[in-house]
């Protein structure tokens, strides 16, 4: 027998009577009454174990668990199973991988409890934020079909999200571990590739959207930071390649049609359980983590960190909308002078999270003209959204090989004198360096025969 819960969205009212918004938190006390020949897990530590007979005078296992921490009810959770267990404790913070006993005992989990400590450390270290747990259970399902989830202290996973085997030298498997466990550990800050992302949900524990139509804040940002968190384990993995390769090429691919929503929704658009669950879905995840990767570019991994610390301590066991998280942005930019910006981060970012899809730049190198509009799969389509298919685009570009400072394009059209070409065919320009934003790129005839020239002279 093997039980275990998965409350997210809206299931919490299923196991007990409750108000299940994410808004509404508060602490829980858990008592769990199971077979003798099972253990039982939830958020918490267990405080107590004993015994009871039932009517019939059958025996029973009670579990009691000390008082949560405030949290929102869907990450409320519990298993209870017959699982062996690996252990390790990693600043005070006990972490434990729980799964099939021949698993366990085959070594299968070794990766993933010797990667999550030092996780955690990265994240508290880049956050200046300490886990707020004493333990921390890691639970490997042999069927579990949401894959993984973040509940806070008891995160549970699809078993082969976890496992590798001990044989294997570094492979695509090992990163894949990496990542899944960096996303939910994320989570437990602000609630840190699958197994970082789920490490990396402290952002919805700790901090959690105030409602559904802001999903984004919790996913996509884990899902950004379980990117770093992975490199940072895995140092020889390619960073800028992995992350446009299975985030922004992936939902660009999606992104295209008028019909596709927008990152972040009204609640008015979002209407019972079925509309909740069909926002898990490429958008807010990987356009949620492709926003995040454009925004940390432009203002520099080093403020978005420092702001997103301020964010997180002030908004520690509530709720917050993207504005909140766009005002603590605001305050780390007007207190310096390094960074500046065309708008304010509010003005910038709305323009690509409360649109749908995202916008194509053609450059004229013969005038340095720059023009966006929608890319859209059908050309004869039109939007007809508020925002006019206008974006605020940070163009991160470079000029025969040399990096050249940032520019902005705040309307649908403008003449960047800097980007006219001289008559020497070696002469060229490049947008979007790196894929560091979230658009594509089509050059004029001129421009693309001059980097086709130069692929052809040096490949590299």
């Amino acid at each position: 027998m093997l039980i275990a819960s998965q409350l997210e969205p809206t299931y919490a009212r299923r196991v007990y009577p409750c108000f299940d918004e994410p808004a509404m938190k508060a602490t829980f006390n858990i008592r769990i009454v199971h077979d003798p020949n099972y253990v039982a897990l939830s958020n918490m530590p267990a405080i107590d174990v004993s015994e009871m007979k039932d009517e019939n005078g059958s025996l029973w296992t009670v579990t009691t668990f000390n008082t949560s921490l405030k949290m929102s009810t869907y990450l409320t959770a519990f298993v209870i199973c017959d699982f062996d267990y690996i252990t390790r404790t990693t600043q005070g913070n006990e972490i434990r991988i729980w799964a099939r006993k021949e698993a366990i005992k085959n070594g299968y989990l070794d990766y993933a409890l010797n990667i999550t400590g030092p996780i955690f450390a990265f994240l508290e270290d880049i956050l200046n934020i300490s886990y707020p747990l004493p333990k921390t259970d890691l639970v490997a399902l042999p069927d579990f079909g949401a894959g993984a989830m973040e509940n806070w202290g008891l995160m549970t996973f699809q078993e082969s999200s976890l496992m590798h085997i001990p044989s294997d030298k570094f492979t695509s498997r090992k990163a894949m571990i990496a990542l899944i466990v960096s996303h939910e550990l994320g989570h437990q800050a602000c609630e840190i590739l699958r197994y970082f992302f789920f490490m990396f949900k402290w952002f919805g524990n700790l901090v959690t959207m105030k409602w559904w139509n802001d999903l984004w804040l919790n996913e996509g940002l884990a899902s950004y930071f379980e990117y770093l968190g992975a490199t940072f384990i895995e140092p020889r993995l390619s960073l800028d390649k992995i992350f446009y390769d299975h985030v922004v090429q992936r939902v660009l691919r999606e992104d295209n049609e008028i019909g596709v929503r927008s990152l972040s929704e009204s609640e008015d658009k979002i209407k019972g359980s079925f509309s909740l669950m069909s926002l898990f879905d490429s958008i807010t995840y990987n356009k949620g983590a492709s926003v995040t990767w454009m925004l940390s570019g432009f203002l520099t991994e080093k403020l978005f960190l420092k702001a997103l610390t301020l964010y997180l301590k002030e908004f520690s066991f509530s709720n917050a909308n993207q504005d909140d998280l766009w005002t603590h942005i605001q305050m780390v930019i007007d207190a310096q002078d390094e960074v500046q910006l065309p708008a304010s981060v509010k003005q910038i970012m709305d323009s690509w999270t409360c649109q749908n899809g995202f916008p194509v730049l053609t450059l004229n190198v013969t005038t340095g003209t720059i023009r966006q509009e929608q890319f859209l799969n059908k050309k004869n389509e039109k939007s007809t959204d508020s925002y006019n298919n206008t974006w605020i685009i940070p163009i991160s570009w470079m000029r025969n090989g040399s990096s050249q400072p940032l520019m902005w394009l705040d309307k649908s059209s403008k003449v960047f004198p800097e980007m006219e070409v001289f008559e020497s065919e070696y002469d060229w320009i490049l947008l979007n360096v790196n894929l560091s934003g979230y658009y594509r790129v089509n050059y004029d005839k001129l421009n693309l025969k001059r980097l086709a020239l130069l692929l052809e002279n040096d490949p590299k």
